[in-house]
């Protein structure tokens, strides 16, 4: 017992059974480290990386490759498909699903309520925030998707943000299928982005706008240039 805090140790357990006349048995461990004592903000850390590396080896029992164990993290609550890769310095959270033949990361943070199809690419230095990403996007270099819906087989370019917060609340953002997002543009949210249209690199759309299918629009604040039929 430490009087100083006036708490008991946990090993002090067997001494006051044992004066109790109640029944004192012990128990083998295979594995040591589930013996480890938590005393010190070091100790917490230790054994958080302990029972870390052993979520991230349920993960691989199920198929899927974490490249580097020791820099991922994924939380126990995830899903995550077969055939999956999550590369280094990844951080997926809880409520979090991923679909199969993914590529996630690295550098990669995948934030909770996120739902990610099959065969997407999530690459480095990138961030999904409440968002779904249809199968067969691809999202590879500095962005920020949030409260954002994505079409199938979509391109969102290098440094792409969707701007969900004015201040006060959060807005939606819509992509349709196969849309095509130029790199660095921005997306004040709530916007509409329709089937196969083409948003130029560099170019801002407007809170409340809606893009037509089919067209490509360029500009600060964006124009649509031309209009066609989406297929």
């Amino acid at each position: 017992m430490n009087k100083k805090k006036k708490e008991f140790y946990l090993t002090d357990i067997v001494e006051f059974f044992f004066e109790q006349g109640l029944k004192v048995s012990t128990v083998e461990t295979e594995d040591p480290s589930e013996g480890l004592g938590v005393n010190t903000r070091e100790d917490l850390a230790e054994a958080s990386a302990i029972l870390r590396q052993k979520i991230l080896k349920g993960f691989m029992l199920q198929g899927v490759t974490i490249v580097d164990p020791k820099t991922t993290y994924i939380d126990a609550n995830a899903k995550i498909g077969y055939d999956t890769v999550v590369h280094p310095f990844t951080f997926i959270e809880k409520d979090v699903r991923i679909g199969r033949n993914c590529q996630i990361g690295p550098f990669a943070r995948i934030r909770q309520g996120t739902r990610i199809d099959d065969k997407v690419e999530i690459g480095n230095f990138t961030e999904v925030s409440r968002a779904k990403i249809g199968s067969g996007t691809f999202m590879k270099h500095f962005s920020f998707v949030g409260d954002a819906s994505i079409g199938a087989n979509a391109n969102i370019g290098a440094g792409m943000v969707t701007a969900n917060f004015d201040g006060q609340d959060k807005h939606s953002t819509k992509i349709a299928e196969g849309a095509f997002i130029g790199s660095g543009a921005i997306l004040i949210a709530p916007v509409k982005i329709g089937k196969k249209v083409v948003i130029g690199a560099g170019s801002v759309v407007p809170k409340g706008k809606i893009i037509p299918d089919g067209s490509v629009a360029v500009g600060v604040p964006v124009k649509i240039i031309s209009k066609k039929e989406s297929r």
